[in-house]
């Protein structure tokens, strides 16, 4: 089954889109989550993702404005930081999280058995 996303996405994107909505389905889940959200979701994460490497190869610090030698903390550290603090939300929302998710059918299995134990 192929699962779309409500709008185009990037490539790196949609992978994750791939990633996480083949698993969402396979919870059972997919009529209840808010595909845009998770659209939204894949997004944002591979904003941080960029801006975190991008940190880790400039360093945390970097050249100021002024000299070469002054050092100020990266620019892009707080727009990393505002964007993992928008993943945690949209996590939350989606959500991504489901504690309750029995991937294997171990409790439907369980279930079964028990119905079928119960005649006989």
């Amino acid at each position: 089954m192929e699962l779309d996303p409500p709008f185009e996405l990037t490539l790196p994107a949609r992978r994750h889109w791939d990633r996480l909505a083949k698993e969402i389905y396979g919870q059972g889940r997919w009529p209840t989550v808010s595909q845009d959200m998770l659209a939204t979701f894949c997004q944002t994460l591979v904003l941080a993702q960029e801006c975190m490497q991008q940190i880790l190869s400039d360093g945390v610090l970097v050249a100021g404005a002024r000299t070469e030698r002054e050092k100020v903390r990266h620019p892009l550290l707080t727009p990393l930081s505002q964007l993992q603090s928008m993943l945690v939300k949209l996590a939350r929302s989606i959500p991504l999280s489901f504690a309750g998710a029995d991937t294997d059918g171990a409790m439907l299995d369980g279930f079964i058995d028990s119905l079928v134990g119960s005649e006989s």
